[in-house]
């Protein structure tokens, strides 16, 4: 049994530069003249990452393995794994596994138009991380990463335990977010339609990324594409769901967050060198 894959379509909507200009991403579930929504974050992760800042970006491409920590009991809960230093690819593994069992395996593909893809592997799999990320015979479903258009920050993810995208918050929903100086959105996507027979979407947020002076990564700023912070989650609609766990759901997540800090910190390198050339 191979790749079973689901993929995402691409909007032609336009979006804004990197994350610490203050307009809102247009196009997403939510606009900046929306009012913030209430959101009560009953997971709570501390992703560890140090990103890129102007003198990383420019004094080389290495990339870390990254810790992300169960903030109420200071443990690491889950460890993003590279097979090399220089590797895009990775594969999210729990932190209390000594075997280093992957949850989670994200590819990253060479090539214009060639989107990553993340593989949602089964509960039972025997795989090494390596296998996770090289194999193309893995069994386990597959989902594109695909952004709203070519230019967009916004990344959707649609699966089979739901169609989800992650935005970059505005000005309101980060002042009333902690004052963050930046804040990523996760939202599940639902397409409804209103008595007069209108289609549209409505968008439930189910985590957040947070990132100002007290949850950044110690030691990086504000100024910085990558970083690390606060991911804050509500999973309580996956509670009773029979088609994926709050767990699956937890780790599903996790994959995607570190996905938007990739994408992030290649855009933040590309802008630094390009800004020398």
């Amino acid at each position: 049994m191979g790749e079973k894959q689901r993929t995402g379509s691409v909007s032609s909507e336009s979006d804004d530069p990197p994350p610490y200009y203050e307009e809102v991403e247009g196009g997403g579930a939510s606009s900046s003249s929306a009012p913030p929504t209430a959101f009560t974050g009953t997971h709570q992760l501390q992703v560890q990452t140090l990103g890129y800042d102007t003198d990383q970006a420019l004094s080389g491409w290495t990339f870390e393995n990254i810790s992300i920590y169960r903030v109420d009991r200071g443990e690491v809960e889950y460890i993003s794994l590279r097979l090399q230093q220089t590797s895009n690819s990775c594969a999210l593994v729990r932190g209390s596994d000594t075997h280093r069992t992957p949850l989670i395996s994200t590819i990253y593909r060479r090539g214009p138009g060639r989107n990553p893809r993340i593989r949602i592997l089964p509960r039972d799999t025997s795989l090494s991380v390596e296998e996770a990320i090289n194999s193309e015979s893995v069994p386990c479903e597959v989902v594109d990463v695909v952004s709203r258009s070519i230019i967009s920050r916004t990344q959707k993810f649609d699966t089979s335990f739901g169609n989800f995208e992650w935005r970059y918050g505005s000005s309101a929903e980060r002042r009333s977010e902690y004052d963050a100086d930046s804040l990523i959105l996760m939202e599940r996507v639902d397409f409804v339609r209103s008595r007069d027979g209108k289609a549209g979407k409505r968008g439930v947020r189910i985590a957040q990324l947070v990132r100002n002076d007290e949850f950044r990564t110690q030691g990086t700023g504000r100024r910085a594409g990558g970083n690390g912070g606060r991911l804050m989650m509500d999973l309580s609609m996956w509670a009773d769901e029979r088609k994926a766990n709050v767990k699956d759901v937890e780790a599903f997540v996790v994959a995607t967050c570190l996905c938007m800090l990739k994408r992030e910190a290649d855009r933040f390198r590309n802008d630094q060198t390009a800004a020398i050339v």
